[in-house]
């Protein structure tokens, strides 16, 4: 019988609890191109066992500045950050890259991300759709695979809610345990079933847990040695003294008048597993209904209805304690693993993540709804041909069978629920991407109002990255978000006309989000300006950045010029311009950019002189929010602003712009 009590796995997760994931498709597009200069540089060295290359790896993160710090352990932290590359097939086992890391790569170093595919997503957002879909788990006796679960419990069930995502999903291990977490699922939404007892009933099945239940039933528990083979911690005595403790401390508070001594007994416990482990914690802190109203009346009548209170016999006791510790540590562990597979589902840009709602897209849920049952019972491959057919390239439709079905009957499917949007083969791109800007205008007003984008410019001026990040599940960096932001600013100063979607020339994840990679080159947004009463037909160039001092002299000067230049070389209209927009602005920056009013240079028929290139600093764009101001007032502004000959060009932005803006900010 104790052979039998040892831990196993009862969930699935991607990726490691030992490599954060925020920003995710950065961090594996940076690993991918650091790992090719190790093996450029060591192309007959093996990785498998070999400390010393881990470590050189490790030393290469740490010099370009992709980690911090300096780990005990250096070939560990280097295994551990690859392993969720090897999960998802862009490097093998050896870290070597595959083909498909491979074409990762070059989407980023030729900054080509617009996809043409049937999903209408960017390539490497396809390229990880496709291996998501191929990938298997098959450690400690799961079998299952994870994204081909996900997709039938959406098929079925049209979303999963933030807890059912959470806590039932990844105990769908194999085909068995996938129909029953379904069924669970709908139980739980009738309210037939706790997230508990979908939990414990998973326990009471297998045999490691049936084993220590029979053991504590048939001998009690009467030792810290046979109270750590039912916590099957695999850390030693030491580890579950303080449980041990509360264990017994618990017990006999069971077995007296409830009193403030057992209050503080409770208390000292949840404040020590807190400092452990909160999530831990939390779960016995429901249990134990702990609040402030421990002290009180209520509570003392309150206690007797928790099972834990109600047992005379010690084994009858010891057995829920079991139970309860087991389903804390169950609740914690499924939390942990929860984000880590948001995370890497949401490479796909194809599942969207919304406050309590988890759904696909528009598209993908047509898609996937006849066929996702057919995925999911596809068989589990042997090791080693798994290993050929993640590592694989296979196109989209040759992965499974059921993935070569007609279009036009998805199509079909979509133009019944959508009566009055016409749908066909020809028009479906436009109907993803109206779909998406539909999406995006809901979600600027329910997250992006004027008081909100003016809380975070201010978050961002102040650099204070704990408020951003509390802001919204972000994929991407501060620098990203603010090009983001100003974007959606634009926006609404142009009164949400044109496709801002086209006009952003940033990745966005499925919640219509920005995400950051690892090239750079172009205009941060690009609008465009059909000729009105106000202004001739235009494009304006928003380029934002962050950087002070000589790093902005460095890295915007030269950039934002050429990119303006290029642009007008490339359509031929001389009404194009700037606006360029920083926390900080330099003087020699203004100065440089005002410069350019008589700058030189080839067109695509003549010689073109002349470079409109506006600054403007986050407090002015912060003002021009408050006085809502309107794109066309603006227009006039930069253009005569821009034609002034009398005042120099240290005085230019100061007199011409931020005064003006100032005016605007006082008068409203």
């Amino acid at each position: 019988m104790l052979e039998d009590i040892k831990f196993q796995s009862y969930c699935w997760s991607l990726g490691t609890t030992s490599f954060r994931v925020k920003d995710l498709n950065f961090k594996i597009e940076r690993q991918l191109q650091i790992l090719k200069e190790l093996w450029d540089e060591n192309p007959e060295i093996n990785w498998n066992g070999n400390d010393s290359i881990q470590e050189e790896y490790y030393n290469k993160m740490l010099q370009k500045e992709f980690i911090t710090g300096e780990a005990n352990n250096k070939p560990k932290d280097a295994r551990q950050k690859t392993s969720g590359l090897v999960q998802i097939g862009v490097i093998d086992d050896n870290r070597h890259i595959s083909n498909i890391g491979q074409k990762i790569i070059d989407i980023v170093e030729q900054d080509d991300f617009k996809g043409d595919n049937i999903f209408n997503i960017n390539k490497d957002s396809y390229i990880y759709l496709k291996q998501l879909l191929k990938l298997q788990v098959t450690d400690n006796g799961i079998n299952v695979k994870p994204f081909a679960v996900l997709l039938y419990f959406l098929a079925e069930l049209k979303h999963l809610s933030k807890d059912e995502f959470t806590y039932i999903l990844p105990l769908a291990t194999n085909q068995e345990y996938t129909e029953l977490m379904l069924e669970n699922i709908k139980m739980h939404r009738d309210n037939k079933k706790t997230i508990e007892d979908i939990i414990q009933d998973k326990m009471n099945n297998m045999t490691n847990y049936k084993s220590a239940v029979q053991f504590i039933k048939e001998n009690g528990i009467n030792s810290i040695e046979e109270f750590s083979i039912i916590d099957m911690g695999r850390k030693g005595t030491k580890y579950v003294e303080p449980m041990y403790k509360f264990f017994n401390d618990l017990y006999e508070i069971s077995q007296r008048e409830f009193d403030e001594n057992a209050l503080d007994t409770i208390m000292t416990f949840i404040r020590e597993q807190t400092k452990k482990n909160s999530k831990v914690a939390k779960y016995w802190k429901d249990y134990l209904r702990y609040s402030s109203r421990m002290l009180t009346e209520e509570y003392l009548e309150e206690i007797k209805e928790i099972p834990l209170f109600n047992f005379n016999d010690k084994k009858q006791y010891a057995v829920e304690f079991f139970k309860v510790m087991h389903t804390a540590k169950w609740k914690a562990t499924l939390e942990d693993y929860a984000d880590l597979n948001k995370r890497y589902i949401s490479l796909s840009d194809i599942v969207i993540f919304d406050d309590d709602k988890i759904e696909l897209d528009v598209f993908p849920k047509y898609f996937f709804l006849n066929i996702s049952k057919e995925i999911v019972n596809t068989p589990i491959l042997s090791k080693e041909e798994y290993n050929n057919f993640i590592l694989e390239d296979i196109e989209f439709n040759k992965i499974y069978d059921c993935l070569d079905i007609n279009v036009d009957d998805v199509i079909t499917q979509i133009q019944v629920d959508y009566p009055d949007k016409v749908v066909s083969r020809d028009s479906i791109k436009t109907f993803i991407e109206d779909e998406k800007l539909r999406r995006f205008n809901e979600l600027i007003d329910t997250k992006f109002s004027e008081n909100q984008l003016i809380k975070l410019f201010n978050d961002i001026e102040r650099n204070d990255r704990t408020a951003i990040n509390e802001y919204a599940d972000w994929n991407s960096d501060i620098p990203t978000i603010f090009e983001y932001i100003l974007g959606i600013t634009w926006y609404r100063f142009s009164n949400r006309s044109g496709n801002i979607l086209e006009y952003m020339k940033l990745s966005l994840d499925a919640n219509l989000l920005p995400k950051t990679h690892a090239a750079g080159g172009t205009a941060d947004i690009v609008y465009e300006y059909n000729r009105s009463d106000e202004y001739p037909e235009h494009k304006v160039l928003l380029e934002a950045t962050l950087t002070e001092s000589t790093s902005q002299r460095k890295n915007e000067m030269e950039p934002v010029s050429r990119h303006l230049m290029r642009e007008i070389q490339e359509n031929d209209n001389d009404d194009t311009y700037a606006v360029f927009v920083a926390n900080i602005l330099q003087e020699e920056v203004l100065s440089d950019f005002r410069s350019r009013k008589n700058y030189q240079f080839r067109g695509k028929s003549s010689v073109k002189t002349g470079l409109k290139i506006i600054s403007l600093s986050i407090q002015d764009i912060i003002k021009l929010i408050n006085v809502k101001v309107q794109y066309s007032k603006l227009y006039g502004i930069f253009e005569n602003a821009y034609k002034d000959t009398e005042i120099n060009d240290l005085e230019w932005y100061e007199k011409l712009i931020k005064n003006k803006v100032n005016n605007l900010y006082k008068k409203s």
